[in-house]
């Protein structure tokens, strides 16, 4: 059960292969789990056309952060994830 009263707000960047339905299964990790997404911003690398960064916002304790940064790692399409 997630710790309310130390919530805090937290933004993670990840990069991302562009693939049909890469951005779907990062956002139906969040709401499997019953994660809120406040913010959601995507773009491409203009390093790589082949990959996009992600950056979203969210909100929970500090278990909760690191819980979704290793799923998200998990994540076929996901080359990186970390918090910023």
């Amino acid at each position: 059960m997630p710790d309310y009263e130390n919530a805090v707000s937290f933004t993670i960047s990840i990069i991302v292969a562009n693939r049909a339905g890469a951005l779907s299964r990062i956002t139906g990790l969040f709401s499997k789990r019953g994660y809120n997404i406040d913010t959601l911003t995507v773009g491409p690398m203009a390093e790589d056309p082949n990959f996009s960064r992600l950056i979203l916002t969210s909100t929970g304790d500090e278990p909760t952060k690191i819980q979704i940064i290793k799923q998200l790692r998990k994540l076929f399409d996901v080359v990186e994830a970390k918090t910023i």
